[in-house]
């Protein structure tokens, strides 16, 4: 029965009531009819109210089933037991530049990226209050969590590929890079044995390689095949990341500007290194000249020397830089002390010179024992004239 024809009824039947008492007491009935019809427009009025909330909750909920029936693909990528072709998300971030899968691939998997993140929190708005979908939210988070990782193993691996790079934003909120980034640094695209970090500097107008000591180099072509690799991955990074932060900012998403420059800029120094091995040449070469010999170099030349041949055995000479011991503290008492200098080997570039270390351990009653092989020094290495 319709609210109107029970608010009627009500007051009928509370009308012919009050005609039938005797008119003495219609004077004190007065407010008690009117305390009942109060009560009777109170009852229909929030009967009203709850066959609203319910036409309201039911329409809400008939939009919200359409919107889950509507979620764009799934893309394997926000699947938390997703893979591509049995190769897992940090694999697949790992390789993208060895395997064999096109930039229209990824511009698809990107599309399907933003189309079922941007869904989500649609769903996340609506899917609230007290009688929110716990299994549809968990659903959400799960996916949305694989999102981030995904976009946080591309940032680790930018930052791998572009170590050291400088972006600042001026006033005006223009975008300027340093003319200088690490390219190969620490990273699997490094030659087996190459002891060289490799960086990227603008010479005369043109990206050319260096050391990390910023003198011009050439690239032997393992070094040179991983250069190549390492542009490769990110001009498809860049398939991912191009003006990402756009959506970020339309959903209120929070990221570092830290990640959006890094992002927004990574293809500038892809760019700049395909242009760095093309212009891959040995007349970018910076000679410097060879380290002066220390003190100490006389005295410990030939153990040196044996030293450094046995641990690589194209070393053909030696160059001791100290001129006494740096003893190396713990606490009060002497842990080792070490003597510094350089590996020189030969190629058909000239003589390079790797920084290297030599350290005797301290054994006690101020005694310490034979020379040994102490590890890499921390400047780059460089040809020598």
């Amino acid at each position: 029965m319709k609210a109107r024809s029970i608010k009627t009824l009500l007051v009928a039947a509370i009308t012919l009531a009050a005609m039938s008492v005797p008119s003495t007491a219609n004077a004190q009935l007065g407010g008690l009819v009117n305390k009942a019809k109060k009560k009777a427009e109170q009852v229909v009025d929030k009967k009203k109210e709850e066959i609203k909330d319910k036409g309201k909750k039911a329409k809400e909920d008939a939009k919200m089933k359409a919107l889950e029936t509507q979620r764009p693909p799934l893309p394997w990528v926000m699947d938390p037991n997703g893979t591509f072709n049995g190769i897992d998300m940090e694999e697949f971030v790992d390789r993208m530049a060895e395997m064999d899968i096109t930039e229209d691939q990824l511009r698809e998997l990107r599309s399907q990226l933003d189309a079922r993140f941007k869904h989500n929190h649609i769903l996340e708005k609506m899917n609230s209050g007290p009688d929110i979908d716990t299994k549809l939210q968990e659903n959400i988070m799960k996916e949305n969590e694989r999102y981030w990782q995904f976009y946080d193993k591309i940032s680790s691996w930018t930052l791998v590929l572009i170590n050291s790079t400088k972006v600042t934003e001026d006033a005006n909120g223009a975008v300027s890079v340093s003319t200088k980034g690490s390219l190969m640094t620490a990273n699997k695209y490094r030659a087996k044995g190459s002891a060289q970090g490799i960086t990227l500097v603008s010479r005369n107008g043109k990206y050319v390689f260096a050391t990390l000591g910023g003198q011009g180099s050439f690239l032997n072509a393992a070094d040179l095949e991983g250069a190549k690799k390492c542009a490769k991955q990110m001009h498809l990074f860049q398939i991912f990341t191009k003006d990402i932060h756009l959506l970020w900012d339309e959903l209120g998403e929070k990221y570092s500007d830290t990640k959006k420059y890094m992002y927004y800029n990574q293809n500038v120094y892809a760019n700049a290194a395909d242009q760095a091995i093309a212009n891959n040449t040995p007349e970018n070469i910076d000679y410097k000249p060879m380290p002066k010999a220390g003190s100490m170099h006389a005295k410990f030349k030939a153990e040196a020397l044996a030293i450094a041949k046995a641990d690589d055995p194209k070393v053909i000479d030696i160059v001791i830089t100290s001129n006494d011991w740096d003893v190396v503290m713990k606490g009060l008492v002497p842990e080792r002390r070490n003597i510094y200098g350089y590996y020189i080997t030969q190629d058909e570039l000239g003589k390079k010179c790797t920084e290297r270390v030599w350290t005797q351990k301290y054994q006690g009653n101020g005694n310490y024992g034979k020379l040994k092989a102490g590890g890499v020094g921390v400047s780059a290495d460089f040809y020598v004239k």
